[in-house]
């Protein structure tokens, strides 16, 4: 049955509440996002913040701006437009989330505060262990992102501008090849410092975008197996009452179950506050960039273009 006055108490709460922040901690910070939705941060931890929160904008500018400008130059070829559109794309839905994630860092401060208060909070050594059974899950997600993201990601933006073979333009000078195509209107690529500088700031740019997709992945893995843990806490807690169901204290331990489910749902309310454009933007953002990638195969892969091949790659 739920009791009302357990001795037991969660002495290690602050270590578990480090161990479930782990991956959005270190994420948050580099995104400069940690100090807006974490009170307890240290000034130097906000200055570092608002540096890092001026570098990633600087970074998504960089793609952002550029490639707009290489989509409506009147200068660029059609066919050059096409081909820009769909990492176009995939920049200004990352740019959306990163926008979403700011703009809602109340309620993600909110979540992460109640998260926290759940493991302070706990009464049972139990309970505790339902809590770390699905905070290992959040982490078993949340570094499948990471890998998966990383891997591929920095596989296409370092190992294969290099493994591309270069090709030659019309002036038969040697066009060398980089990770997002069309900056050779706005740079000139046969230089080499300008060539190295395009090259850098895109996989700078990169790491943001990466950073940007892992963020909302592990938000998403850690408060929602949160809302799961809490739910079989509720469910342990109507079992103990039925099974106590002769006991002097019904009414406060029926109290305690509405109250603690009433919670559970509260918390889901913002987890979807959270999540909800951010899942639109997502599936929005998904559809066009499939649309593209299957515009791509008809129009390019027959041509053999290396770089067409190189553009699909990125898509993917």
């Amino acid at each position: 049955m739920a009791k009302l006055n357990i001795p037991w108490s969660n002495v290690n709460s602050e270590r578990d509440i480090i161990k479930a922040l782990v991956w959005n901690r270190w994420i948050l910070r580099i995104l400069g996002i940690w100090p807006l939705v974490y009170s307890n941060t240290t000034k130097i931890e906000k200055i570092l913040a608002t540096i890092s929160f001026a570098l990633c904008w600087s970074a998504l500018s960089f793609l952002l701006i550029s490639m707009i400008i290489i989509t409506l130059s009147k200068h660029s070829a059609t066919n050059d437009k096409i081909k820009v559109l769909g990492p176009l794309c995939y920049v200004f839905v990352v740019t959306l989330k990163y926008f979403f994630l700011i703009l809602h860092h109340k309620s993600i401060q909110q979540c992460i505060r109640i998260l926290s208060s759940d493991w302070r909070t706990i009464q049972q050594e139990d309970h505790r262990k339902i809590m770390i059974k699905n905070a290992a899950k959040s982490h078993v997600l949340s570094k499948f992102s990471i890998i998966f993201m990383y891997c591929g990601g920095l596989c296409f933006h370092t190992v294969m501008p290099f493994l591309t073979q270069t090709s030659i333009d019309e002036q038969n000078v040697t066009v060398k090849p980089i990770p997002y195509p069309g900056f050779d209107i706005i740079f000139d690529m046969h230089f080499t410092p300008a060539y190295v500088f395009v090259f850098c700031a895109q996989w700078f740019s990169s790491i943001i975008l990466f950073n940007v997709t892992t963020a909302v992945c592990c938000l998403a893995a850690m408060f929602v197996a949160h809302a799961c843990g809490q739910i079989e806490i509720v469910m342990d807690r109507v079992e103990s009452f039925i099974k106590g169901a002769q006991s002097n204290h019904m009414k406060q331990c029926m109290a305690i179950i509405v109250k603690h489910h009433v919670q559970s749902l509260r918390f889901s309310v913002d987890i979807d506050k959270i999540l909800r454009e951010i899942g639109l933007v997502e599936i929005v953002g998904a559809t066009l960039i499939i649309c593209s990638l299957e515009y791509y195969c008809i129009t390019f892969i027959p041509a053999r273009s290396s770089v067409s091949i190189d553009i699909l790659c990125d898509i993917i």
